[in-house]
């Protein structure tokens, strides 16, 4: 076989192997996807659905809402992505942030991402609730396959590193389509 004929060779092989890595990933990432298509809600518990977007208006007023307790309001949807509202009253330097979990079986979702990307470091105490954002997707499940999730508000101890759950909220949720 000629030098010309085993560059070619070796590249077909390549090429074949780079489609067949493809078709796996995509029927894997499928079959990760489904176990969040059918999950039936729980009739027992409450759940919202957030809503999708906020006017200019309506989000101008989550700044004047007086709280008088921890609370997470989640705005969006999977395709754009959600956002959190987090109120906090700040009485010790740390850091809060959400965490999310599938309610029916438990499965923490986009673990990395929600924390870090709700993560806000409180440095200055106040005897008053605060207003805290955060956004990001929620990876697992796709567009328009609703299912239950909690989130819950956690707040980490600058001094201690302990860790302590604030609060949780119920609602409906899609997830981001890749």
């Amino acid at each position: 076989m000629t030098i010309a004929k085993k560059i070619i060779f070796g590249i077909l092989i390549l090429i074949g192997l780079f489609i067949g890595w493809i078709i796996i990933g995509l029927f894997a990432e499928d079959y990760k996807e489904k176990k969040f298509y059918n999950i039936e809600i729980p009739k027992n518990l409450t759940f919202e659905k957030p809503i999708e977007f906020l006017t200019n208006q309506q989000l101008d007023s989550l700044k004047k809402i007086t709280v008088n307790q921890e609370k997470i309001i989640v705005i969006g949807d999977g395709y754009s992505g959600y956002d959190f509202y987090m109120y906090h009253k700040p009485k010790e330097k740390g850091e809060i942030y959400i965490k999310a979990f599938e309610l029916t079986q438990n499965i923490q979702l986009s673990e990395w991402k929600l924390s870090n990307r709700t993560n806000n470091k409180i440095s200055e105490l106040s005897n008053n609730y605060k207003l805290y954002e955060g956004n990001t997707v929620i990876d697992e499940g796709t567009f328009e396959h609703y299912y239950p999730a909690r989130f819950e508000l956690w707040f980490k101890s600058e001094s201690s590193g302990t860790e302590k759950k604030l609060c949780e909220k119920n609602y409906v949720i899609d997830g981001w389509d890749r």
